[in-house]
């Protein structure tokens, strides 16, 4: 049997001898249209597999039957009972590990896009910002990657991912910009590790932290350029085997330890030595770069003003998404199953259900945050609570001021929390 690589290569030759019948010499063609051809065999499986470890990783997140209640896009979809949800969740499984084995699975890609696709309606928290990345990854090398016309597709699918890693580095970057990414996101995520560092690293000025976000800002600049993009290269994967330290160092969100792995290697698959691809080149030429412009170059833009989700806007560690509670008293805590109190502070009162450490520790993943899905949950454990469903108040913390941290909170009760998407 022919290995996957001599498959590319022969269709590769293929491409380039129908150039060279155009006019244009081998040598000109082949290596680059080969190179390009190389680099997308290497991003799908490296994507594929990256997808399936957080799939594995969040296996809750994605069956229907769980205690954690789901987000639907709309109510009048159907259940998705056991043993259905299990099905399609195995299936989804099946069919990514079917494309890693073969060489151009394009027609896998449609079929993975459209199961994942379904399954991400049925709840919103499964809108996890690895996930979203990896949807529109795959997406640009179904739509753009293996069609059997066009020199050009392998180039067209690559340049459509390094736009969306691109904007990935610079809006993380740019979310980050704010008080509360100092005072509270930062110390809480590398706390643990910075215990053991030297105490002169504490009187590091506080606005120092500001470094992170702006080096991330530099490399999707880096990244953008012909001249800096292997110094930004190197920058970025030091960033992301400090960040893997710090969050297997906390233990904290293993979900996203493969994504900052897959991260790293999709920098030296897209960018490392390549030195053919400029700014307007990647923005020009097919209509899935402007879509991926559109998705996560501008778009996430308007999450500073509420108009897009924080987490389509790589906000994940930002410190800049709505945060929420719930409050509840004995009587409701006594309704409520075991696995929940876990959950609940109930060592001072107020008593309070944190709806995201609940989600991590049943999901393996964090809540959604988004109002609508703050306001779904409370709206399940309203019908828990029974006739104590007036004790059940949901707090919800806006995103907080940039320059001060401070936030203003909603507060809801279980008559008025009309969560219809």
């Amino acid at each position: 049997m022919q290995s996957k690589a001599v498959k590319h290569k022969k269709h590769a030759i293929k491409v380039a001898k129908r150039t060279v019948r155009g006019g244009t010499s081998l040598s000109a063609v082949y290596k680059p249209h080969f190179d390009s051809y190389r680099r997308l065999f290497w991003l799908k499986n490296v994507t594929v597999i990256a997808l399936i470890c957080g799939l594995g990783l969040s296996w809750r997140l994605w069956i229907s039957s769980r205690l954690f209640p789901l987000s639907p896009v709309s109510r009048s979809l159907p259940a998705l009972a056991f043993p259905f949800d299990y099905f399609l969740f195995f299936l989804l499984l099946g069919l990514l590990a079917v494309a890693v084995m073969v060489a151009q699975p394009r027609r896998l890609m449609f079929a993975v896009l459209a199961l994942a696709g379904i399954l991400s309606l049925w709840d919103q928290t499964r809108w996890q910002p690895w996930f979203y990345q990896y949807y529109f990854i795959l997406a640009a090398m179904a739509f753009c990657g293996w069609k059997k016309s066009g020199e050009k597709n392998p180039q067209v699918a690559l340049n459509g991912c390094r736009l969306i890693v691109i904007f990935t580095y610079l809006w993380g970057g740019l979310q980050k910009l704010n008080a509360n990414f100092i005072k509270e996101t930062w110390p809480d995520m590398a706390g643990p590790v910075l215990h053991f560092l030297p105490k002169a690293i504490e009187k590091i000025p506080s606005f120092a932290i500001l470094t992170i976000p702006f080096m991330e800002v530099a490399i999707a600049l880096g990244l953008a350029t012909r001249k800096y993009r292997n110094q930004a290269a190197v920058l970025a994967i030091a960033t992301h085997i400090v960040i893997l330290v710090l969050l297997i160092g906390s233990g904290e969100n293993s979900v996203v330890w493969p994504w900052n792995i897959a991260m790293s290697i999709f920098v030296v698959i897209l960018f490392w030595n390549n030195r053919e691809i400029g700014v307007r080149y990647l923005i020009s030429g097919d209509r899935f770069l402007v879509l991926a412009v559109l998705l996560f170059g501008v778009l996430p833009a308007f999450s500073f003003v509420d108009l897009w989700d924080s987490y389509l806007s790589a906000s994940l560690y930002s410190g800049n998404t709505d945060q929420a509670v719930i409050y509840v008293s004995p009587a409701v805590i006594e309704r409520l199953p075991k696995a929940i109190h876990e959950h609940i502070w109930q060592n001072t009162q107020p008593y309070f259900l944190d709806i995201n450490r609940w989600s991590y520790g049943e999901l393996n993943a964090p809540i959604y945050p988004e109002p609508r899905v703050y306001k779904s949950v409370t709206e399940y454990i309203c019908k828990l609570a029974g006739d104590s469903a007036d004790d059940v108040r949901l707090r919800i913390k806006d995103k907080p001021n940039p320059f001060t941290g401070v936030r203003k909170s909603e507060y809801y009760d279980c008559k008025h929390l009309d969560s219809e998407p």
